[in-house]
């Protein structure tokens, strides 16, 4: 048995046999085979070398019209790779040796091939493995266009992924499968493959460096998303006290589940609301189950996630926001507009090549850019805010300027539907996200301009404090209680009061309930939130007297640093009424 310590990310335990999801960077992941498995793998590499070299001959006859023979005979050298036995034979022995997928054996072995070309000086052998570097490109856009190609999703039994890092596409179609668990080397609380973790209840374990190549395929772990631990080969102790573990966790959901009925009410009679974040219809169940008022933050970026490598219609936004509207119904429900934030997510979605998209084209900036996409989500909201009142948020503003173009936007795309004839709402509320600094220091001239603002801490504090919260290096820096985050926070929650503007609170700081009843104390009336958070937060609301929590917000205003903030608040819980 071995102990192995990171970073909880997302709470629940799990225990399943180990996969370890090697991925190269263009994308192709090692996908483990049942020794039963392999012939037909082989096979299936010869059919997708066949349907290459096919493709190759009408590709060069396209050639030999439009630029002559001479240049088209550039492909001969292609179809005669695509007959080499000993190219063909390296690739079928790891299939059958390492008993992996056909792409991941093309992968390898053109890998292996062209760090040993790299060692030879002769100019026309470099000029073979540019041949050699194209065929395995073939072979592996076919292999993974056949109807039959793997996915990882299909390891059968209770399985617990090992890997460097997952996409938040991964993580969806893993999610859903027979995956109980992950453990990654990288990633933070907030990054978006955690998001989707705790949206799917797969607890998930980060801040592993090393841990693929430390565990074996097919051993038995057990990962602790609450210690943040993943045990490999676990004792028969500890696997006793994984089922305790899960018969616990089930009586905490019954209980949680229970103060669903209870009012969000202070012990002076403040009345908060507590809605839902949102990332995945799945999660409608449960923001219903544990008496959200609704749902503050649906987050449509996962709509497109979860369709990669697709984009997806104006007739599946409509189906996704008209259940999400029909559903909560009588309560409000708030779309945030495509936000595709980070390298991985716009380089998997969107193919952008931006170096660092966080800083670059991303939120509102990219969907004004890019208005062939936008004008498809649109579309799709105008036509479902039939179906009960929608309110639409814009992501990553720093401007006025951007408010009123979208205003523009969006008056154009109803006067398209209305020439279409085709059934829309045009009565929606417009808000924004304060999530960079720029954003909060204007938030006075902003909210002239909306119905409602919402702060999004995840990336405030990740602007503000200068830390990627995806980079477990600096982790520790990610402070949501620092005096920089809850002073900006205040201004906006001061000029949204003097505007009489709605103001709400979306990030993951609100989840946490001694930072969500120092918010209130602050004069946060609405927090959005991770549905399974919600009884946690309304029992330390109902538990505490909003008046009294004033003054300790306002001394942790005038603190110099996070720690002094904790230390006062970790001293008014520790009393016997919580801020007596």
């Amino acid at each position: 048995m071995e102990e192995l310590k990171g970073l909880g990310v997302s709470p629940g335990v799990a225990l399943g046999a180990a996969v370890c999801m090697e991925m190269a960077e263009d994308g192709v992941i090692r996908i483990p085979l049942e020794p039963g498995a392999v012939d037909a793998e082989v096979r299936r590499l010869y059919e997708a070398v066949e349907t290459t070299r096919e493709e190759l001959a009408v590709t060069r006859g396209k050639a030999r019209q439009a630029v002559g023979e001479e240049l088209a005979s550039v492909f001969d050298a292609h179809a005669l790779l695509l007959t080499d036995r000993a190219l063909l034979g390296r690739i079928e022995r790891r299939i059958r040796d390492k008993k992996v997928n056909a792409e991941w054996a093309v992968h390898k072995t053109g890998e292996e091939l062209g760090e040993r070309f790299e060692t030879i000086d002769a100019p026309h052998l470099r000029e073979r493995f540019e041949d050699l570097r194209d065929v395995t490109r073939y072979l592996l856009r076919c292999l993974q266009g056949l109807d039959h190609h793997h996915d990882i999703s299909e390891v059968e039994g209770e399985v617990v992924i090992i890997a460097h890092d997952l996409t938040p596409s991964q993580a969806v179609r893993l999610g859903r499968g027979r995956v109980v668990g992950f453990a990654v080397e990288t990633g933070g609380p907030t990054s978006h493959t955690a998001i989707i973790a705790r949206a799917l209840d797969v607890p998930l374990v980060a801040g592993l460096p090393g841990v693929v190549s430390r565990v074996p395929q097919q051993t038995p772990v057990m990962v602790d998303g609450d210690l943040g631990v993943v045990v490999l080969d676990p004792s028969g102790e500890r696997i006793a006290g994984y089922h305790s573990a899960v018969r616990r966790r089930g009586q905490r959901d019954s209980d949680r589940a229970a103060t669903s009925a209870l009012p969000c009410e202070s012990r002076d009679g403040v009345k908060i609301s507590l809605l839902a974040n949102i990332e995945l219809l799945e999660e409608i169940a449960q923001a219903r189950r544990y008496g959200a008022e609704g749902v503050g933050l649906y987050r449509s970026e996962f709509l497109y996630i979860e369709r990669t490598p697709e984009l997806p219609d104006e007739d599946e936004h409509l189906a996704v926001y008209r259940r999400l509207l029909e559903t909560m119904s009588p309560h409000p429900v708030i779309v945030r507009t495509l936000d595709l934030g980070g390298r991985k997510l716009a380089r998997e979605v969107l193919h952008t090549e931006e170096d660092n998209p966080v800083l670059g084209l991303r939120g509102i900036r990219l969907t004004m850019a890019r208005p062939e996409i936008f004008r498809v989500q649109l579309r799709g909201l105008f036509r479902a805010a039939l179906h009960g009142p929608l309110s639409i948020m814009l992501p990553m503003v720093t401007t006025v300027a951007e408010i009123r173009e979208f205003r523009t936007f969006a008056g154009e795309i109803l006067d398209e539907l209305r020439r279409d004839g085709t059934a829309c709402c045009e009565d929606y509320r417009l808000g924004v996200m304060i999530e960079v600094p720029s954003a909060a220091l204007t938030a006075d001239s902003l909210v002239k301009e909306v119905d409602f603002v919402s702060i999004g801490t995840n990336d405030l504090i990740q602007y503000a404090l200068a830390v990627d919260r995806n980079n477990e290096h600096v982790s520790y820096l990610y402070q949501p209680l620092h005096p920089s985050i809850l002073r900006m926070i205040r201004f906006v929650l001061d000029a949204a009061g003097e505007a009489e503007v709605d103001v709400s609170l979306c990030g993951e700081m609100g989840s946490d309930a001694a930072a969500a009843a120092l918010l209130v104390g602050m004069g946060l009336r609405s927090i959005s939130l991770s549905p399974r958070m919600i009884p946690e937060v309304k029992t330390r609301i109902r538990q505490m007297n909003v008046a009294q929590m004033a003054r300790v917000a306002a001394e942790c205003l005038s603190r110099g640093s996070a720690e002094e903030v904790e230390e006062l608040l970790t001293r008014a819980s520790e009393l016997e009424s919580p801020v007596d």
